[in-house]
This record gives C-alpha cells, structure tokens and sequence, in this order.
C-alpha cells in the first residue's frame, strides 16, 4: 500500500507534536530545521539533513511520530512507526533504552539481542513505535518476511531514517560493510513513496551528491542544512618535540596542580592503532600523581567486549573516566556533554574523520573546548609536497577556482622543465623498465578530502577557512548562537593564546607535571621535630660530659663555644629530612628558567650553523656540471633534472609509484624552515629524492647514475661542512 502523505497539516496537531516533544526530551523549544524536517515527512518530502553534532537530528527524526502519537496514547489508528538504520550497536542499544525510559516503545535489533527472530516479529506486529537495526539487518530475507511483509508494519511506517548518513559513502564499499551501499533495496521494499530523512553533521556536497545517487533518491529532494562551524572548539595543530613512540608530548596536558580528577578536562585521544591507544593509557596512568587513582585513564577499541564498552560509555558519561585513549570505535553519534578536549595523535585517514572526532567536543554552544592534532615534522614536509601536487591536478569546482598555481623552479634564472621525469632511453623502450606496484588511484571525491586533510594542516592561513569551504558553510543556515566569551579561534589566527609547554625528559623519563614529592613535613611537625632533637642532643651531651649531675640549672647557655657546633650540625641533619619544598621548588623553577634559556640560545646558534651547512650542500649540488659533448651538445648541470617535481598530467605513472615525492626545490624550501632539526633529517630528503630516481628509472640509465653520483657530493660535502662547524654528523 502506497504512503499516504498529508496535504494539509493541521496546526493544533503540530502545537501538541511540539509541545510533546519538548516535555518528553526536556527541552525549552524547537529549532526551524526539527520542525522543517518532519514536517517534511507529514507532506511526503525526502529530506537530507545536515546538521552539526549537537544540533538535534534525532528530535526531528522523531517529530513525525509525535504529529499522530504520544507516550500513553493508545489510539489504534496513532500506533505509528519510524524505522531507523545506523552504524553502531552501542549507539543504537543506547538510544532504544533511553526512547524507552521516556515512555516511548523502540527496539535496537542487534548482534547482542535474544532471540531476533521473536523481536522481528514483534516489529511487524506493531509493538514499537521506533525500530533501530543495522543495514545488515534491514537487507536480510527474515526481516523482509517478518517485517516488511506484514501489513501491520507497512500500513503504519511513516518514515524511513538513516543516521549517520556519510557511512553510505565512508564505509559503503566491497571492503567494509558493503550493506551501506545496498540500502536502496530496503527502500524498495519499503511502501512506495515513504519518505526518507537521510541525518549526518559532516556530509559536504560531494558526499550529498553519492548518497543521493546511491539510494536512488530524487535530485531534488529537500536539503536542510545548517553550518557545522565550530566556534566554541580552539583548532590546533602541533608538530612532535620528541620521538612518537615516547608520547611524551602528551605531558602538556596534564595540569601543573593535579590535586584531583576534575583538575584533568575529560579528554579523548584519537589513535589510529589498538597496540598505541593500550600504550597511552599506559602512559597516561604512569605518569598520572601517585595520589590520583590512574584508573580514571582507560582505552576504547573494538577488540573489548561489549559489557567493557558499555563500562566505558557510562563512566564517561558521568564524569569519572577523565580521560580516554581510542580508535575510531568510540564517538559516532554518542551524546557525550563532558568532553573538553580531542587530540588526534597523528593524521587521520580523511578530513571527514578529522571533523567527526573534533564534533565530539564540548557538545553544548556555551561551552569551550580545545582540539589539537598532532603530527611529525617529516610528515608535515611531506604534506606540503603532496598538497602542491594534489593542488596542481585537481580541477574542482568553481569554489575552488581561486587556488594559487604551483610555483615554478628557477636554476640561474631558467625554468625547469617539470616533465623531465624518467629518462628518455626507458620511455623509448618500455620493456626495459622494472615491475613496479602502483599506489591505488584516488577518486574524485577522496583526492578532494586530501586536500582539504592537506591544507587544514599546513595552511598558514585560519584552520577555519578549509573546514568551511569544504563543508559549504557560507551558504547554509547560520548557527543559532556565536561563540562564547573568550572563544580562541587558532593557532594560526592568535599563536599567543595557543603556548606550548617545552617539554624536557629527565634521566630517560618524562617530567610529571603534578606529582609532588613525598614527606613534606608541615611547620608544626618540624618545630616539633628540632625541639626533640634539642631536648636529646642536651641529655646527650649532659650524660657524657657531666655523668654524676643531675640538674641543669636555667641560666643562659655559656656553653657555645664549646658544643655550639655540635648542636648546629644536629639540627642540620634534621633539616635535611624535612625539606622546604616550596624553596625547592622555588629553586628548580629557577634552574629551569636558566636552562630553557641556555637552550634557546643553543638552538638559536645550532640553527644558524645548519642553514650555513645546507646552504654550502645545495651550492656544491647546483655546481656539479656535464661537460659539453663532442656532438655538440652543451654542458649542462646534472642536477637540472631533480630541481622540480614532475607535472602530474604528463608522468601520472610517478605518483602511482613514487610514495614521497621530492625536489631539489623543496629541499631548499624546507631546510630554511624549523622542520629540519639535524644533519641527520637534512640528509634524509635528499635520499628520498635520490631513492626515488633510482626507483622509478632503470638501473644504469642516465638519471639513475646521476642520482648516485649526486648522492655522493652530497654525503661528503654533508660531512665535510658538519665537521668544519663542530656539528654532530650524520
């Protein structure tokens, strides 16, 4: 039976809808695009809804249902449904209790139910008023045979959800839950003309553009989209201080006066791996105040079993968890008020990913959160490279018309030739050329996520400009509140507000901010302490000296001179095991002072010896020359063909193969930035450009030999100037 929409909506009934909804969810109001979005549905309409987290997709999912039903309405005509697919278990199983505790009848089918076979039947029947299930789930044959086919059910759906909508395009593949890209089949199962909210906070318009082709929906369907601006959360990104595997860079979060857990803001660490989220929590706790349960760190990943999970989600929920190392698996749709800070240790996967887990931030306007990313300075070399190069061969919309072009290369006022990218003997005769494995081309819509990933974290420029040119958000619907008093933008927009804490290891570990040493003495306890020990070293004293007198009469002490020193080296003693901590402190803090000091003026020197020694490398590079040939040709400098990256469109065949790209004129670029620390990273450019020439061309070839000659110069003049500057070699 075909769905019934409504002409005319009646305005009483809409009142109540919202008034009801506001009651049951203890909310003041509604905001326009809950009431647009279901009143869509009542009228027939798909909608797409793109919404920022915290903005209430799931109150316009349920809108709809209050128009005919509300908790204790036993109308039989009322009993109406809204089905929902969605990613997460969790999320799901979490979402039905609560609907329930609400007096509103749901259901979550999952993996973890009893008996599915008995609670799809129950479905059909019409016992729920909102039914939660997978895309596994919701394509099977039992559940079209239980459910879809009963006339209970179809007569009474009227709407059909799918939260979390960009899965349809992130996880829709042959790879990972190809279910996502099928969900047109339940929609073809479903009454014809049921309409279709599709709900998400990160869908930009390329991503719409996929989920509309992939669940075959109208092109016209309604679009309620409103910004997905986070002007609440400080946007960073921070290059490591020390070695990824120490996370000892992760100390600046810990607050120097760590009395308590609340002193720590509920935190969530982004990781890509299981083995390096079980190490942060190990870290965390180890490095946590002795008198500060480490228990209040754990981590999160799929491999936990679910009553873990539940354990997890529950104790960040209220409040004693403060800080939680995991993957992608915790977050996605979780209504978590209390996180105030996301750290995502190193790039993840997409840019989408990267707003997702920064949208777990302080869920509430008023609130103000922070997320930081960090990354390496080798990687952050290498994203500016393939950002150039992802620059140069995307041609995108006309939002994007604007981007600069690559620069051109310039040796003694020529240009380079870019196309110059595999000698002309091996193009002549393909045959010759090794089997190479080739990286797997990007899409359309995944290079233009790197891009965008790229350019959030090199610019130099506000964070904030990829973020909402990606996403569109200058023609969307405003948020409906600014940014709270003291709200930082970035780092780039206001580097003052944004310090980073030098963090210095010590005899192999890290400092730890907040553990104070143990057996401070309070001023009482050591008055106490000294009288004691005055009153013994007298009766000390007066056995040895005066063995047959037995009273010391109280005149004034004229025994000084003789046992004054013993007295002073006792009490002395005594200080010793009852310290001033806070001169201590005092004094450490002083000795630090001087030492950060000692080594920004170290650093400082060290820098300007090493663009001195890079600078005399590129010379003796540039000045290595190929004689003229008898035939005629004219001398040329072997370097010509490394100053620049090879044109894209031309040799796409390199950036399959190539994984790093490198130039000679990046290498300049770079070794005149704080990015190159050492000899040692300096060096390592230079391989990889090197390492690449011998991989992409044949062995024996004009430019392979060149590459290993170059090499050569370049690792004695390294080493040559290095000594000449007393700077550690390589």
């Amino acid at each position: 039976m075909p769905f019934a929409p409504l002409v005319d909506l009646d305005p009483q009934k809409l009142g109540i809808a919202s008034s009801k909804l506001c009651e049951v969810f203890g909310v003041s109001s509604l905001r326009p695009h809950q009431t647009e979005t279901g009143q869509n549905v009542l009228k027939g309409i798909s909608t797409i809804l793109d919404i920022p987290t915290g903005g209430g997709k799931t109150l316009a999912y349920w809108y709809p249902l209050f128009y005919y039903w509300a908790p204790g309405n036993t109308d039989k005509n009322s009993q109406k449904i809204i089905l929902v697919v969605g990613p997460l278990t969790a999320l799901m199983e979490s979402q039905a209790t609560s609907l329930n505790e609400k007096g509103v009848p749901a259901v979550a089918i999952t993996s973890n139910s009893k008996n599915p076979e008995q609670l799809l039947q129950d479905v059909g029947d019409n016992k729920y008023r909102i039914v939660l299930l997978s895309p596994e789930m919701a394509i099977t044959s039992k559940f079209h045979e239980l459910v879809l086919s009963n006339k209970s059910f179809s007569d009474n759906i009227i709407c059909q959800v799918v939260d979390e909508g960009h899965c349809i395009t992130e996880w829709g593949n042959d790879d990972f839950r190809p279910e996502f890209s099928k969900l047109h089949l339940l929609l073809g199962r479903l009454p014809s003309g049921l309409p279709l909210i599709v709900g998400s906070a990160t869908m930009p318009r390329d991503v719409i553009d996929d989920i509309v082709k992939k669940l075959r929906l109208r092109a016209d369907c309604v679009r309620v989209s409103v910004s997905n601006a986070k002007p609440n959360i400080a946007l960073s990104v921070r290059i490591l201080q020390h070695p990824q595997d120490t996370f000892a860079d992760l100390m600046t979060f810990f607050p120097r006066n760590f009395r308590v857990p609340e002193d720590f803001p509920q935190t969530l660490f982004y990781v890509d791996g299981r083995i390096e989220v079980e190490k942060i929590q190990d870290f965390l706790r180890h490095n946590c105040p002795e008198h500060v349960n480490n228990k209040i760190f754990e981590f999160y990943h799929r491999h936990i079993s679910e009553k873990q999970k539940k354990i997890i989600q529950d104790r960040i929920e209220n409040g004693t968890l403060r800080g939680v190392a995991t993957t992608d698996a915790l977050g996605m749709g979780m209504d978590f008020q209390r996180i105030m800070r996301v750290i995502l240790w190193m790039l993840p996967r997409s840019f989408l990913s990267l707003v997702q887990k920064i949208g777990r931030c302080v869920r509430l306007a008023d609130l103000l959160g922070e997320a930081v990313l960090y990354i390496t300075s080798s990687a952050f070399m290498r994203y500016e490279i393939e950002l150039e190069i992802l620059k140069g061969d995307i041609a995108d919309d006309a939002d994007d018309e604007d981007a600069p072009e690559p620069p051109l290369d310039l040796v003694e006022g020529e240009q380079m030739d870019r196309d110059a990218a595999v000698d002309a003997d091996d193009e002549a005769n393909p045959k010759a050329a090794p089997k190479r494995k080739s990286k797997k081309a990007m899409s359309a819509m995944e290079a233009r996520d790197r891009r965008f990933l790229l350019e959030y974290v090199v610019t130099t420029d506000c964070r904030r400009i990829p973020w909402n040119k990606f996403f569109g958000n200058d023609s969307k619907l405003a948020l409906p509140y600014p940014a709270p008093p003291g709200a930082r933008c970035c780092d780039n927009c206001t580097p003052d507000l944004f310090p980073v804490e030098t963090i210095r290891l010590v005899g192999g570990s890290t400092l730890k901010p907040g553990r104070r040493r143990q057996g401070k003495a309070s001023d009482e306890e050591l008055i106490s302490a000294v009288k004691e020990t005055l009153r013994t070293t007298r009766n000390d004293i007066a056995r040895r000296e005066f063995p047959n007198q037995y009273i010391i009469t109280a005149v004034r002490w004229h025994w000084a001179p003789r046992f004054g020193a013993e007295v002073v080296a006792v009490i002395q003693d005594l200080l010793l095991q009852h310290p001033d901590l806070e001169a201590e402190a005092r004094e450490a803090e002083r000795r630090d002072r001087a030492f950060l000091e000692l080594q920004v003026l170290a650093e400082k020197d060290l820098r300007k010896k090493l663009v001195v020694i890079f600078d005399a490398c590129h010379e003796a590079i540039l000045n290595q020359t190929r004689p003229a040939s008898k035939a005629g040709k004219p001398a040329e400098k072997i370097c010509q063909i490394f100053m620049a990256l090879p044109r894209k469109t031309a040799w796409p065949a390199y950036y399959q193969i190539i994984k790093y790209p490198m130039s000679i004129a990046k290498i300049k670029q770079f070794s005149h930035t704080k990015h190159v620390k050492s000899t040692t990273e300096y060096a390592m450019l230079w391989h990889i450009l090197f390492q690449n020439a011998q991989e992409f061309n044949v062995e024996g070839s004009q430019i392979y030999n060149d590459a290993l000659f170059l090499q050569g110069v370049l690792d004695k003049t390294l080493a040559e100037q290095a000594e000449l500057h007393s700077v550690p070699g390589i």
